[in-house]
C-alpha cells in the first residue's frame, strides 16, 4: 500500500475505536518506522490526545533492533519528534533484552515509555509454545525496566492475569 492509504486504513479503524469508547490509541508491535508512523499520523488525524507507539524488538548480531532493523534509539527519537504521547517496546523479548531497550530509548528522550516484555522467550515443547517464565520470576525482572526509566509496565505473549497481579504488587508504591 501506498502510505496515503495506510494512513487512511489506520484512520477507519481508529474512528472506529473512537466511537466505541476509546479515550487513546496504542500502535503496537510495529517493525517498520514508515508504518508506524502512518498509524500515528492517523491517529493525530483523528484528534486521539493519547498516543502510545510500541515497536517489537529481537536480539540479533547487531543487537536489540526491529526485523526492519529499527534500532531502539532511532524509534524512540522518531517518534518523540513527531509528538506520540508515550514510546516503547512489546513482543519479541524477555525482560532482560527489554532492558537494553528501555534504557537505549531511555537515552534519547524525556517521553513516557512503554514496556511490555514476553513471559520470556518461548520454546516449543510437545508441539506447543511454551513462555518459561512465571509470574514470580517476571514480575522480579520487572522492576529493573521501572528503574531504567519505563513507566508503564505490563506484559505480552505468555503474560496470564496472575503475571500481571504480582507484577502491579511488586510495582506499586
Amino acid at each position: 500500500l501506498e502510505p496515503r492509504e495506510l494512513q487512511e486504513a489506520f484512520l477507519k479503524q481508529i474512528k472506529g475505536l473512537q466511537e466505541g469508547g476509546a479515550d487513546g490509541i496504542v500502535i503496537e508491535t510495529m517493525s517498520d518506522i514508515g508504518e508506524a508512523e502512518c498509524a500515528l499520523r492517523a491517529a493525530q488525524d483523528a484528534g486521539v490526545s493519547c498516543i502510545v507507539v510500541s515497536m517489537t524488538f529481537e536480539r540479533k548480531k547487531s543487537g536489540m533492533v526491529t526485523m526492519m532493523g529499527v534500532r531502539p534509539e532511532q524509534a524512540a527519537r522518531h517518534f518523540a519528534e513527531q509528538g506520540c504521547t508515550c514510546v516503547g517496546a512489546n513482543c519479541g523479548a524477555g525482560p532482560e533484552d527489554m532492558l537494553e531497550v528501555v534504557k537505549a530509548m531511555k537515552s534519547v528522550t524525556d517521553l513516557p515509555l512503554w514496556a511490555k516484555p514476553n513471559a520470556g522467550i518461548p520454546q516449543l515443547k510437545e508441539g506447543k509454545t511454551v513462555y518459561p517464565e512465571g509470574p514470580s520470576e517476571m514480575a522480579g525482572k520487572l522492576k529493573a525496566l521501572c528503574e531504567a526509566g519505563a513507566r508503564l509496565i505490563g506484559g505480552c505473549c505468555g503474560t496470564t492475569p496472575q503475571h500481571i497481579r504480582e507484577i502491579a504488587a511488586l510495582l506499586r508504591p
